[in-house]
């Protein structure tokens, strides 16, 4: 097949198509991508195994920001970890860890607002440092990659 006939069917099936608009801003990194230390990763039911969220690279003390204007709707701690979750007004909540925060439930935060710190405790992503970030609708976990504009693109066979 030619270059432009895989160019064509690479832009008929959407593979180069443009970055969706973000609607987050970057927790850590200060304003830029940071690195993927492990990407989502469903699970086939709610309660399997799989990984809810992104891990993005940082370092331990980094300020962890909100991704968007939201609410604290938890702060606390789970299976060891620092966490604070944020809801925002489309509904969907992020979540932070580890964190250390001094913030409260019921407080608003805008987009960009140091919410607390990468906490001292050993991550999941041990022995490198990373902050785990969730997302979810209701009952669902979320791909938190798409709402920073990015797009999973998926490569289909040519014939």
């Amino acid at each position: 097949m030619a270059a432009s006939g895989v160019l064509a069917l690479a832009l008929a099936v959407g593979l180069l198509a443009q970055p969706a608009e973000a609607r987050w801003e970057w927790p850590v990194g200060d304003g830029a991508r940071p690195a993927l230390a492990a990407p989502f990763d469903a699970p086939e039911e709610r309660w399997g195994p799989g990984h809810r969220g992104i891990d993005l690279r940082t370092a331990k003390g980094a300020d962890v920001t909100a991704v968007a204007d939201g609410r604290v709707t938890h702060r606390g701690r789970v299976a060891g970890r620092g966490t604070v979750s944020i809801t925002h007004a489309d509904g969907i909540r992020s979540t932070y860890e580890p964190v250390e925060s001094d913030l409260s439930v019921g407080d608003s935060v805008a987009r960009g607002d140091v919410i607390g710190r990468i906490g001292p405790e050993a991550g999941h992503c041990a022995p490198r440092v990373c902050l785990h970030l969730g997302a979810k609708q209701g009952v669902d976990y979320l791909d938190p990659l798409p709402f920073f504009g990015a797009r999973r693109v998926l490569l289909l066979p040519v014939p």
